[in-house]
């Protein structure tokens, strides 16, 4: 009988263990990556990047293209928008600006 008691206390112990991981990851790995990009950050500056595009010297970005801003880039993740920002993804998921910029603006399909 002392098998069927260590078993049944396993399964349990390691059920309330898999959820409590789950649930834990689940709230957690949001609220990690929810940081706003710095224009200070060296990547922010390898790459031009401004809060408000209206500010952008455009004699120093070759690349703009008239009109463009972060809102209407491939790498800003719209879905995740919130308050007027997004995860970027060439800056690894830190928050964007909507009226942002940055040098590597692509155009979304269609």
């Amino acid at each position: 009988m002392q098998k069927q008691y260590d078993r049944r206390r396993f399964i349990k112990l390691a059920g309330a263990s898999l959820a409590t991981v789950t649930v834990g990851g689940l709230w957690a790995a949001p609220v990690l990556a929810q940081e706003k990009l710095l224009t200070s950050d060296p990547t922010a500056q390898a790459l031009h990047f401004v809060e408000d595009v209206s500010t952008l010297d455009k004699s120093q970005a070759p690349t703009y293209k008239e009109g463009s801003h972060c809102g209407d880039c491939v790498l800003y993740q719209v879905a995740s928008e919130k308050d007027g920002y997004a995860p970027c993804g060439a800056f690894g998921g830190k928050l964007v600006p909507k009226s942002g910029w940055c040098a590597a603006w692509a155009a979304q399909p269609g």
